[in-house]
């Protein structure tokens, strides 16, 4: 009886899966993406002059609770309520707990611009 002896096949790596995996990777990216319009907010540092005389000002200091409930004084409003509750010519300062989201202020921000309020100062940090 007369054997042949096995041929060894070198291996090879087949380079499909890579290729599906990236593609794969690809287009999650591109559908999991948000190609939106970024918005800056201005930030403005005053010299110490200017600023002295802005803390001279008559303030009306709105803050962001936890909850992004907006406190005036001893008064707890929605961010929705506050144009009511707003005089356009005063001054506003929001300032924020330390563990307020950012995303509440912000709105507070935008809702008090809508209210016409034409001064307004955002304090995140003391």
């Amino acid at each position: 009886m007369h054997l042949e002896p096995e041929r060894h096949r070198s291996p090879s790596i087949s380079l499909t899966p890579l290729i599906d995996v990236v593609f794969i990777l690809l287009v999650f990216f591109m559908l999991a993406s948000r190609f939106g319009d970024w918005k800056d907010l201005p930030v403005n540092v005053l010299p110490a002059e200017e600023s002295a005389d802005r803390q001279d000002r008559d303030w009306l200091t709105l803050t962001v609770e936890a909850d992004g409930r907006v406190a005036i004084g001893e008064h707890r409003y929605a961010v929705d309520e506050l144009a009511d509750h707003l005089d356009s010519g005063r001054t506003v300062l929001i300032t924020g707990e330390p563990d307020a989201p950012l995303q509440a202020a912000l709105a507070t921000l935008d809702a008090v611009r809508a209210a016409g309020v034409k001064d307004v100062q955002l304090e995140l940090m003391p």
